[in-house]
């Protein structure tokens, strides 16, 4: 018995442990002043494959100093939003893991999900006063950030995060039915040798400030498709590339036909050479 009661004891004091790891891994996250609206676009996205209805949609716009990631979420009845900070893949900071906060939403029972309703949030000046909590936690060996409200909501939640500097944009799949990605202006991706997204996006678009913009469909992505990654890079890279190819290859050839020429000059020096060489023995000959 004595022997039984030790393992059980030992159980119980390694549960509380355990217990207690987890709940020191979950912390509080908090705004101490509301973001600024001016900062992000609030394009109210419609997928034009379903009617022109509005659904939870993500957008990912990429800054150009390749540091920073602006995302405007589009909430559709919404009590709850997982964010996962870049470090989950590997880049970004511990520290103030997000940044900007902003919110322009209604509670979900006072609003429509209209393109009209998302269109007068989008000219708001001020941000929305409602209760929410924001925590950090570790959930399935990775860092998440959970966004919950009281009550569902509808309207726009974004945010900034920081991210690696470089031109490589990697991400776990949000829990959004559209998935965007805003390239800065300038910028591509789509070459095999510079870059490409994986998985494939089902569209790629063009929009009026001359960004390429590429989108996902939750629904039509595989179940092992977990991560979306976008490698880009700018418009002129692979024609400066082709540029240097050229040049390389010019200076290739110029070589050679330098060694050709003076292999030449070489060969007629030999010739005459060997015919004086010829010419003295003839002579010594004759002597």
């Amino acid at each position: 018995m004595r022997i039984r009661t030790k393992i059980v004891f030992m159980f119980l004091a390694l549960l509380v442990v355990l217990v207690s790891g987890c709940m020191d891994q979950k912390k509080e996250i908090v705004v101490d002043e509301p973001g600024n609206i001016s900062n992000y676009e609030f394009e109210v996205f419609l997928n034009e494959s379903s009617n022109q209805t509005l659904a939870n949609t993500t957008t990912y716009y990429l800054l150009e100093d390749n540091t920073k990631v602006q995302v405007v979420n589009i909430a559709v009845n919404t009590s709850k939003l997982e964010i996962y900070p870049p470090e989950t893949l590997g880049g970004g900071r511990e520290e103030n893991p997000i940044q900007n906060f902003v919110l322009l939403v209604e509670p979900a029972n006072e609003t429509t999900a209209a393109p009209q309703t998302f269109e007068e949030l989008s000219r708001r000046n001020e941000t929305s006063d409602l209760n929410y909590t924001l925590t950090q936690e570790i959930s399935r060996n990775m860092k998440v950030i959970n966004l919950e409200f009281k009550e569902p909501v509808t309207g726009f939640i974004a945010y900034t995060l920081e991210i690696p500097g470089t031109q490589g944009f990697a991400f776990l799949k949000p829990n959004s039915e559209f998935i965007r990605v805003v390239l800065p202006e300038g910028y591509v991706t789509g070459n095999r040798v510079f870059g490409i997204a994986r998985p494939e996006p089902a569209n790629v678009t063009v929009d009026e400030k001359g960004r390429q913009n590429l989108l996902w469909i939750s629904s039509k992505m595989g179940e092992r498709e977990e991560a979306i990654q976008v490698k880009y890079y700018t418009k002129s890279a692979p024609l400066l590339f082709s540029a240097a190819i050229i040049a390389l290859l010019c200076g290739v050839g110029l070589v050679l036909l330098h060694y050709a020429r003076s292999r030449k000059e070489l060969e007629s020096v030999r010739g005459i050479f060997e015919l004086e060489k010829e010419y003295d023995q003839r002579h010594r000959r004759r002597k």
